[in-house]
C-alpha cells in the first residue's frame, strides 16, 4: 500500500504566538532604551552639573524667598546722585589697588569653557548640529533626537509582529510612550534639573513624543479594523464592548494631538490649554477602560504630574505687585518684598488677579538679578533696593493690552496707590502713580545653561521684548564683576572672567529705547569704573524709516544707534573679527546668548554655526544661549 497521498506531519512545531506575554516584553524594552539614552545625555552633562556644584549655583533659583537681607547701595552711606555725577565720581576714582590686584589673577581657563581638545570637537559637532531645519523649526541634534527615538519605536513595533492577525503590540508600545510623554511635559521634572534644560527646551520631546504616541494608536487601531473586515467580523466593530471604548480613547487621543498644533496654541492659547488638561485626564481614564494592561503605564504618568503640581504649589507666592504703563506698548510690574531665589535668565509664570483673567498664567522674564547682586538697586526705586523683582510685558494681546489700558487708566477714588518719586535718565526726578495688584507668582523656571561670567567675551542679541531677558543677564554680569573686583566679594568658587561685553538689541522704534534707557543708563556707567576693567557697549538697531525726536535718544554711554534691520551672522562676525584682529580676545573663550522671535534665535543658531572651527580654537571656544519667545 502507497502512503504517498498521506499528509505529512510538520517537523516544526513552532511556540505559539502569545500577544500578552511578548508584546509587554516590548514595551519594556523600549522603556529601558529610551530611559539608557536619558542617561548618556545625563552623564554628558555631569561636568558641567559638577561646575555648578563648585561655584554654588545649583542651590540657585529654586524658590523665591523674602525677608532676606537686600542689596547695599555701591554708594553706601551717601546720598543718591544723578547720573551725570555718578558719571563724574566713576571717572575720577582711584582704581590703581584694584587693578593691581586683578592682574594677579591665575591665567588658569574659564571653567565654563571646555578644554581645547573638548571645545575643539565641539566646534565641529556645532557646525552640523545647530543648524535649524527652516520648516521644522528644530537643529539638527534636536532632529537626531526625534530620529533616534522615532527608529528604536518602530523597530519594537514591526521586529517579528504579526500584526496582520493579532497587531497589539503597537498598543503596548503606546502605553510604553506615556511615561516619556509626561516626564519631559512637566515643568518641575527631575530630568530637566539632570540635563541641565528648562522644561520649555526639553518641550520639543513632549510634542513630537505625542505625535509618535498618536502614530502608534492608530497603527493599532486600522491594523484590528482590518482583521475584523478580512474575516468577517465587522458586527463586532459597532457592537462589541471594547472596540466602542477603543473608538472613544481614540478620539479623545486625536483631539489632543490635534488641539496642540501650533496655529491653535498660537491663536487660542487659553482655550488649547484648559482643553488639553481635560483630554487627557479623560484620556488616562478611557485607555484604563479600554484595557486593563494599562494600568502600569498610566501610574507614572500620573505620579510625574502630581510631583510636578506638589513642586509648583510649593513655589508659589501671593504677593502686591504694582503696574506702570511706560508708553501703550509696554508694561512694567514691580513686586517689592522679594528678595532673591531666582537667577539671572529664569523667568516666572505671573497670574494676576484683575477681572475675568484671574486664571490665566503668563511666563514673563525677570529683567532684574536678586537683590544681593543687581545694580540697578542704586535707583531712587526704594522697593527694588528693599529686595524685589521686576517683570515687564510687552502688549501682544488680549491680557497684556488689558494689564496696559489698566495701569494707564485713571485711579478710581477705591484704589490705593503709592506715589513714587523715580529718578530719570537726565537726573530729574517725577512722580509716578502706579496700580497696586494682587498677583501669583509660580516659578522660578529655566535660565541660561551657559554661565556667561566665565566667558572672557559676551555677545548678548535681542529682538523687541526678548530684551528682557538679556537685560537681566547683563545686570548679572555687571553685578557680580562689581562685588568681586570693586568689593572684593567673590560670588561663588569660580572667578568672574567676563572683560568684553557687546549688548545687540533690535527694536522697531526709537520710542522703545525708552523702555530701558534708565537700566541702560546705570549699567554703562558702572562698566565705566576703569577698576572693573570692563567694556560695555551697546548696539541698536531700529528698523523703522523714521526720524527719532530729541527725547527719545537718552544719554547711555558707549551706545550706537544704527538705523537698519539687523543681521545676525554680520554681528557675530564683526564682533568676532574685533576680538581676534586685535588680538584682546584670544583664548578666552565666547559666550553668545540670542533672545526674541523664533526667526532671530534661529538666524543666532545658524550664525553660531558658520564659526570656522579655526576662529573657535582661537577664540577658546563658543557657548551658545537661545530663549524663544513663541508658543
Amino acid at each position: 500500500m502507497s502512503l504517498a497521498g498521506a499528509p505529512v506531519a510538520p517537523t516544526d512545531f513552532g511556540p505559539e504566538y502569545d500577544s500578552y506575554v511578548t508584546d509587554p516584553l516590548f514595551g519594556r524594552r523600549f522603556t529601558a532604551v529610551y530611559a539608557s539614552g536619558t542617561l548618556v545625555f545625563v552623564a554628558w552633562y555631569l561636568p558641567h552639573l559638577y561646575r555648578s556644584l563648585r561655584t554654588g549655583r545649583i542651590w540657585q533659583g529654586w524658590a523665591i524667598y523674602e525677608n532676606a537681607p537686600g542689596y547695599v547701595g555701591l554708594e553706601t552711606g551717601e546720598e543718591e546722585k544723578s547720573p551725570l555725577e555718578k558719571e563724574n565720581l566713576v571717572s575720577s576714582q582711584d582704581a590703581e589697588a584694584q587693578s593691581d590686584a586683578l592682574s594677579s589673577y591665575p591665567p588658569t581657563r574659564p571653567s565654563g569653557i571646555p578644554p581645547r581638545k573638548t571645545a575643539l570637537l565641539k566646534a565641529v559637532a556645532d557646525r552640523f548640529q545647530l543648524r535649524v531645519h527652516p520648516k521644522l523649526n528644530l537643529d539638527v541634534g534636536q532632529i537626531c533626537v526625534l530620529i533616534a527615538y522615532l527608529t528604536t519605536l518602530l523597530v519594537c513595533v514591526l521586529y517579528q509582529a504579526p500584526l496582520s492577525t493579532i497587531p497589539n503590540r503597537p498598543a503596548f508600545l503606546t502605553l510604553a510612550q506615556l511615561p516619556f510623554v509626561f516626564v519631559f511635559a512637566s515643568k518641575a521634572s527631575p530630568v530637566t534639573f539632570l540635563l541641565g534644560r528648562g522644561y520649555e527646551k526639553l518641550n520639543f520631546i513632549h510634542k513630537w513624543a505625542g505625535r509618535a504616541l498618536l502614530l502608534t494608536a492608530t497603527i493599532h487601531g486600522s491594523m484590528w479594523i482590518r482583521y475584523r473586515i478580512k474575516n468577517n467580523e465587522v458586527s463586532l466593530l459597532y457592537h462589541e464592548e471594547k472596540e466602542l471604548r477603543g473608538y472613544g480613547t481614540y478620539t479623545l487621543l486625536c483631539l489632543i494631538v490635534l488641539s496642540s498644533l501650533k496655529p491653535v496654541r498660537r491663536f487660542a492659547y487659553d482655550f488649547f490649554y484648559a482643553l488639553h488638561i481635560a483630554l487627557v485626564i479623560g484620556f488616562l481614564v478611557a485607555v484604563n477602560y479600554h484595557t486593563p494592561y494599562a494600568v502600569p503605564w498610566v501610574v507614572p504618568p500620573v505620579a510625574f504630574y502630581a510631583f510636578d503640581l506638589l513642586v509648583r504649589v510649593i513655589r508659589m507666592r501671593f504677593k502686591d505687585a504694582y503696574v506702570e504703563a511706560l508708553d501703550e506698548q509696554m508694561t512694567l510690574i514691580h513686586i517689592p518684598d522679594v528678595s532673591g531665589g531666582w537667577i539671572a535668565g529664569q523667568h516666572v509664570r505671573l497670574r494676576v488677579f484683575i477681572g475675568s483673567r484671574i486664571f490665566e498664567s503668563h511666563p514673563l522674564s525677570i529683567c532684574n538679578a536678586p537683590p544681593s547682586i543687581t545694580t540697578l538697586s542704586s535707583s531712587n526705586d526704594d522697593r527694588i533696593r528693599s529686595g524685589g523683582m521686576m517683570l515687564a510685558v510687552k502688549n501682544c494681546g488680549d491680557w497684556s493690552a488689558g494689564l496696559n489700558a489698566l495701569a494707564r487708566s485713571e485711579l478710581p477714588e477705591d484704589w490705593t496707590y503709592e506715589p513714587l518719586l523715580e529718578e530719570g535718565v537726565d537726573g530729574t526726578s517725577e512722580e509716578k502713580k502706579e496700580r497696586r495688584v494682587g498677583v501669583m507668582i509660580d516659578g522660578p523656571y529655566g535660565g541660561s545653561s551657559v554661565d556667561f561670567g566665565q566667558c572672557e567675551n559676551v555677545l548678548m542679541i535681542s529682538g523687541g521684548s526678548g530684551v528682557t531677558f538679556t537685560l537681566g543677564l547683563l545686570d548679572d554680569l555687571v553685578g557680580r564683576i562689581v562685588k568681586e573686583r570693586r568689593n572684593g566679594v567673590s560670588g561663588g568658587g569660580a572667578l568672574m572672567r567676563t572683560r568684553r561685553v557687546r549688548f545687540v538689541w533690535c527694536i522697531k522704534s526709537y520710542a522703545c529705547i525708552l523702555w530701558f534707557a534708565k537700566q541702560f543708563s546705570t549699567l554703562s556707567l558702572l562698566a565705566s569704573d576703569p577698576s572693573l576693567q570692563l567694556q560695555l557697549s551697546f548696539k541698536l538697531f531700529v528698523t523703522c524709516p523714521c526720524t527719532p525726536r530729541e527725547s527719545e535718544i537718552p544719554l547711555i554711554h558707549n551706545v550706537e544707534v544704527t538705523q537698519t534691520k539687523v543681521n545676525i551672522a554680520d554681528v557675530l562676525s564683526g564682533f568676532i573679527d574685533h576680538l581676534l584682529l586685535d588680538g584682546v580676545g584670544m583664548g578666552g573663550g565666547l559666550g553668545v546668548t540670542a533672545s526674541g522671535p523664533e526667526s532671530l534665535t534661529k538666524a543666532a543658531r545658524n550664525a553660531v554655526a558658520g564659526i570656522r572651527v579655526a576662529q573657535v580654537r582661537s577664540l577658546g571656544g563658543v557657548e551658545l544661549h537661545t530663549e524663544a519667545y513663541t508658543l
